[in-house]
Order: structure tokens, then sequence, then C-alpha cells
């Protein structure tokens, strides 16, 4: 690894990360004689001068950072990266599951070992970026999104009316809750749990994914490339929507009639994975984290 700080970010509500915030600097530190800074939030907990705001950091600056939480935590430190070529990410999971995380509380410092001799590979996800489209047609730029864009209902209980074009054509027309128009990392997140399709990361595309659509106006999800355009317009009288990206960033009150574009951002997130190949480090987090394994014996035969 190249000699740049090493950055350190975790939860704020959990004494167990910021315990292990404090033990991985001070390993890094002093052990392995490594610069270390803090996300400028977690520094007056641990090390108040040895603090750096997250976007402040990039590629030059910064060797990598180390996200201590679960898919929340990770989610949040990309979103405060800076956008234009953000460090890489190293997830420790003290969560439940974790997806993106690539490491865990009780491996962390070995595998923090294989990182510093070189035993890792560095996997690029893209995003995609929600645009709000003003009376005049001018775009109106929301946040990056690595998981998901959420678009529902401003009020409980009250169903949207939209539309859905895809470069520019008329695809459907739906009374629904909301719908989801994810990434290829964020099909195993809220799509996954509205009933989409999981989707290999080595797969750029965009997945859409309506949320309980009413009768038989719905759209089952679907999946197109990722340099595709992606347009929603709310069509109900009286009813706002909101947008929510990443489950971070809330836009309130978007207006009836408005229309919302994704497309795929100019931005890509970086990971560090402890494994030879892409396919078979995701493979073994989705058997792991996902799917599960069902413990079958192998003379298992029906009753004849």
């Amino acid at each position: 690894m190249e000699q740049k700080p090493i950055i350190i970010a975790c939860r704020m509500d959990s004494d167990r990360a910021l315990n292990l915030a404090k033990n991985l600097f001070n390993y890094l530190n002093k052990d392995k004689g490594k610069e270390v800074f803090l996300e400028t939030r977690i520094a007056p907990r641990i090390m108040p001068h040895r603090s750096m705001d997250l976007e402040e950091m990039n590629t030059n600056n910064v060797n990598f950072v180390i996200v201590i939480g679960g898919d929340g935590s990770i989610l949040r430190v990309v979103k405060g990266l800076s956008q234009k070529d953000p460090p890489p990410i190293f997830g420790v999971n003290i969560g439940s599951i974790g997806f993106l995380d690539e490491s865990y509380e009780k491996r962390v410092y070995r595998d923090l070992e294989k990182v510093f001799n070189g035993e890792y590979i560095i996997e690029n996800l893209s995003k995609i970026t929600p645009y709000i489209v003003k009376n005049n047609s001018e775009e109106l730029k929301l946040g990056n999104a690595l998981n998901e864009i959420l678009i529902v209902s401003s009020k409980f209980s009250k169903v949207l009316q939209i539309s859905i074009k895809i470069d520019g054509v008329f695809l459907s027309r739906s009374y629904l809750d909301g719908v989801i128009i994810s990434t290829s990392t964020g099909s195993t997140a809220y799509n996954l749990s509205a009933g989409g399709s999981i989707v290999a990361p080595s797969l750029d595309i965009i997945q859409i994914t309506e949320l309980n659509p009413y009768a038989r106006s719905g759209l089952k999800p679907i999946i197109i490339p990722i340099n595709s355009e992606v347009e929603i317009r709310l069509l109900r009288p009286r009813l706002s929507g909101k947008i929510v990206i990443d489950g971070q960033t809330t836009i309130k009150e978007i207006q009836p009639n408005t229309k919302i574009r994704i497309r795929k951002a100019r931005s890509h997130a970086k990971f560090i994975r402890l494994s030879k190949s892409l396919s078979l480090n995701y493979y073994k987090r989705l058997r792991k984290k996902i799917v599960g394994n069902l413990k079958i014996p192998l003379d298992d035969s029906p009753e004849e």
C-alpha cells in the first residue's frame, strides 16, 4: 500500500464500534507505524487533533477508509466522500448482515495484514443520480446513490400514480406505494425485500421495482442497461411525493406533475476485497450473508 494516511470512520451510537475504532487507531499508529486520521465526528472521542472531513478525502491524500459498522455506515461514508475520486473503503461489520463489509471485529487485524501485504483487489461499483426537472426543463441534480433511489408518497396510505419512461419511451402507468430504482449493488438491499432480482455487480444495470402496485396496473421488476435514462412522473393531483437516496437523504414535497430523471452517475464507489477474484468474493458473501446454508443430508431422497 502507498504511504498515505489511513482513515477510520465508525458509528457514533455504538460503544462497541467506538472502542474498536480506538483500538485500531492505536494498532495502526503505534504497532504498524501508519499515519492515521479519524473522521471528524469521531475524532473528539479518540484523538481530537487527528481529524479529517469526509468531503476532503480522495485518492490523492488518503490510502483507504476503514468503516466500522454495517451497510448503513458504509452508505453514509460513501455519500460524504469526494464524489470525483473517492478512496477505497474497507468495511468492518459489527452489525447484523453488513453485506458490503469485507471483515468483522474478530478478524480485522489479520485482514488488515493482508491489505498491507497487497493481498487484495479493488471493486469499482457504479452509482446513479436523480434529477428533478424544473418547469423550464432545467435539471436540478440531487445526491448520488450507490444502492437505490426510492420514490414514495408523502402521505401514509395514499398511493401515487406514476408514469415511467425509459430513454424517452413510455413504458407504463401505475397506482402504487412507490418505486425503487436500484443499481446491481442495491439489488440485494430494499429491492430484494420488495421482490426484485439479485443482480451480480459485474452486470452494470439499473433495476426498476414497483412497491405494491394496485391490481393489474403494476409492472414486474425490469432490468435495463446502466446507461439508460429512467423518467418517473408524479401524476396524481394534490398528492406530493418524496425521494429517498440510499436511506440517507430525503427530499420531501415533490409536487404533482414533477418529472424525476435517473441516470448513471459520473462517480464510482471503491471497495477493498480480500480475494483473487471479484466473482469468488461476491458469491461467497452472497451465500454467507443473503442466501444462507441449509444443511441437507447428501443421501436425502423422497419416500418411494
